[in-house]
């Protein structure tokens, strides 16, 4: 008997063989249709003839995500199925409209579940189902057929069973369909049609993902194999999800994340601008015209409330920055939008504007923003909940924010003076309130996390518990929040009291006991989730920012990537996640379960370390006027590279070799500048970097 499991991308294969059958099942959705397809092939390896009955379900949740999963038993009276010419269909009669508040209606979706061949009999009753059975062996298996039951007003499930005879050494299928009833998706189900669909699924993640936009070629096959196919392919379906649902502190809600929808933009926007540009634009409609934006909203009804995070606006802004980095594209800054539920419309600069003027209005005593329910540390949700608590961090990322928008101004020749000023008095409050040295240990410094909203300072040296958090070590310098030499310890400090064995830890040491002062964050098992785990975002922002920082510091960035890399799992048996898609955390070294990785398709991990190994490692960054090429920190075994990247019309193929001395030629010709203007001439030019 064998079993195996076969990951590929955009689809799952599972194989069997036992009792001389081997059967395989392929779960794969086309490209164009809004249905999951299940492929069966049953061969019968011996040579007399068999008869099989095959069963195929899958529960059913339907409407309402939420009620229907905390309330079932009052959910599932609205629920009903039916059949027509052997076609399972499930619908519910009730809605829960978040826009209006209002529940009388009926949710507006169908869905169906249809093979080829029809089956013998079906089940659409749970209960009826699985009967004295379990879910594992329900009734209907053991009794060899199914009861042909219809689900009203309880919970459903699509059930079908078929028998075949198989001559030995024949081989047959059975297509399963499961989908949503629309304009482009009808209950059809042949099998020669699904076989179709299959390969125009392959060519088109070949083509849109596998071949496009930017891929590596290194003496490492690890990172070719990850960073060209499943780095792409996490950043797409995590893009397509917008992470939904939007996180673990909503479970149930049917919501996306907003900043997490932005974020994932970013992983998208080397592979296709297009539908960047297009999602940029949808979201910024839960802008609201005080300038703030949601934290979550409703994908479908739009329903969104203001949010009371003080980041969420800013990350409107850095997404934007970005997509004009990549695409040149200013024009869009001039086309004027709504704000959410408002009739009153502003050009997309203004949206911008507002939504650093709305954080730059949510400072406390310091200078420093306001913490309120949390920054991009949403564990951190009762440490400003008073609108006093103060962030390091939101107020690091106002300023990374500040500093780009005086760049882009600057580039379109609009005076800044205010923010610059407002840059300045960031800096000092930074600084003055936020820097600490210690001369227990040899005058080692880092920056605290933020002050709490009765004033006690989060990840001070100080602190009982959580002394130092990585976040504003690393934003230190990706915000050039001070001078070189308080970067220099806070990394060092970086690597003294967060470094351990998977990369950098949240923060250390992990909280032991609750702290209402501070959030769900202290209530978390140590080592795991935001309390002292190995956060992968957070990790990229470290690479990135020692990649800045090279001289003692070279080796760091590409060490804690390739510690970090989910192929290098492969055999790790403490891991247990899928090792080919980034997690959101690996558990840290005070957790029971120490190197057991976490929530791998619920993160902006996948987005920022792809960031940070085309950007940071290899040295190829986007930028407003051009390409700008810096030094790359391959590892010393790596003397040679080929990297090939889209930009604007062109295609660079970048040719890296070591020589010990950096310089950068540009079709054969040595050039000074380390920034290469965007021509739009269609063409392949060659760039050779000497490093």
């Amino acid at each position: 008997d064998t079993w195996k499991v076969n990951f590929g991308i955009g689809y799952l294969k599972i194989a069997t063989i036992k009792n001389q059958i081997s059967s395989e099942l392929t779960y794969f959705v086309p490209v164009d249709k809004d249905l999951e397809y299940w492929l069966i092939k049953i061969k019968n390896e011996s040579k007399r003839k068999k008869k099989l009955k095959i069963f195929s379900a899958v529960e059913l949740s339907l409407g309402n995500l939420q009620p229907s999963i905390l309330d079932p038993y009052a959910y599932e009276l609205f629920v009903r199925t039916w059949v027509k010419d052997k076609i399972l269909y499930a619908t519910k009669t009730l809605w829960n409209d978040k826009t209006t508040g209002k529940s009388e209606k009926s949710w507006d979706k169908i869905a169906f579940f249809i093979s080829d061949p029809a089956p013998e009999s079906f089940d659409s009753l749970k209960s009826a189902f699985i009967g004295d059975g379990t879910i594992e062996l329900p009734q209907a298996v053991k009794e060899g057929w199914c009861f042909e039951s219809i689900a009203n007003g309880r919970e459903a499930v699509f059930a079908f069973q078929h028998e075949i005879e198989v001559e030995g050494e024949e081989e047959k299928e059975i297509l399963i369909s499961l989908g949503i009833l629309n304009e482009r998706t009808k209950p059809e189900a042949k099998i020669e049609i699904a076989k179709d669909d299959f390969k125009k699924m392959l060519l088109f993640y070949k083509n849109e993902l596998i071949e496009k936009g930017v891929k590596i070629q290194t003496p490492d096959e690890n990172i070719n194999v990850f960073v060209n196919h499943w780095n792409k392919y996490q950043n797409w379906i995590c893009f397509h999800w917008h992470r939904y649902s939007a996180s673990n502190y909503v479970a149930g809600f049917d919501v996306v994340g907003f900043r997490d929808a932005l974020q994932s933009i970013l992983g998208i926007l080397p592979l296709n601008q297009n539908i960047c540009r297009e999602r940029l634009l949808y979201l910024l409609k839960f802008q609201f015209k005080n300038g703030n934006t949601c934290h979550n909203f409703n994908p479908i009804d739009n329903f969104a409330t203001p949010s009371n995070q003080s980041d969420d606006p800013l990350w409107l802004c850095i997404t934007t920055f970005e997509y004009l980095k990549e695409t040149g594209d200013f024009e869009i800054l001039w086309q004027n939008f709504n704000y959410y539920n408002s009739d009153e419309e502003s050009s997309v600069y203004e949206h911008l504007k507002r939504a650093i003027d709305f954080v730059l209005g949510l400072r406390g005593k310091h200078g420093l923003v306001l913490l309120r329910d949390g920054d991009w540390n949403d564990a951190l949700n009762l440490a400003g909940i008073n609108g006093i608590g103060e962030s390091t961090l939101a107020s690091m990322i106002l300023l990374y924010t500040i500093n780009e928008w005086i760049k882009l101004n600057k580039l379109l020749n609009i005076d800044v003076e205010k923010y610059e000023i407002e840059r300045e008095n960031l800096l000092d409050s930074l600084n003055k309130h936020c820097y600490e040295e210690y001369k227990k240990l040899n005058n080692t410094g880092w920056f605290i996390r933020g002050f709490t909203d009765d004033g006690e300072k989060i990840g001070s040296y100080f602190s009982k518990e959580g002394k130092i958090y990585i976040e504003p070590q690393v934003w230190a310098v990706l915000s050039e929040a001070c001078d070189e030499e308080r970067k220099v310890k806070c990394l060092k400090s970086a690597i003294e009291f967060l470094e351990s064995t998977y990369g950098f830890l949240l923060l250390d040491p992990a909280y032991t006991k609750p702290d209402e002062k501070l959030g769900i964050i202290t209530r978390f098992v140590a080592g795991e989730k935001e309390n002292a785990s190995f956060f992968i975002h957070a990790n990229a922002w470290a690479v990135m920012a020692f990649s800045t920082l090279t001289g003692e510091f070279k080796d760091k960035a590409f060490e804690i990537y390739s510690k970090l890399l989910p192929l290098r799992f492969l055999n790790d048996r403490r891991y247990k996640a899928e090792p080919f898609v980034y997690p959101q955390y690996i558990c840290g070294k005070d957790s029971p379960h120490f190197g057991e990785a976490s929530f791998t398709w619920l993160t902006s991990s996948p987005t920022w370390m792809f960031k940070a190994f085309y950007e940071c490692i290899c040295g190829i960054k986007p930028d407003y006027n051009g390409i700008r090429i810096t030094k790359p920190v391959f590892p010393s075994n790596w003397d040679k590279i080929l990297l090939k990247r889209i930009f604007r019309n062109c295609v660079y193929e970048f040719k890296f070799e070591r020589t010990g001395e950096f310089h950068i030629k540009f079709d054969g010709q040595k050039i000074s500048e380390n920034t290469l203007p965007p021509c739009g001439c269609g063409k392949i030019h060659l760039i050779e970097i000497f490093f």
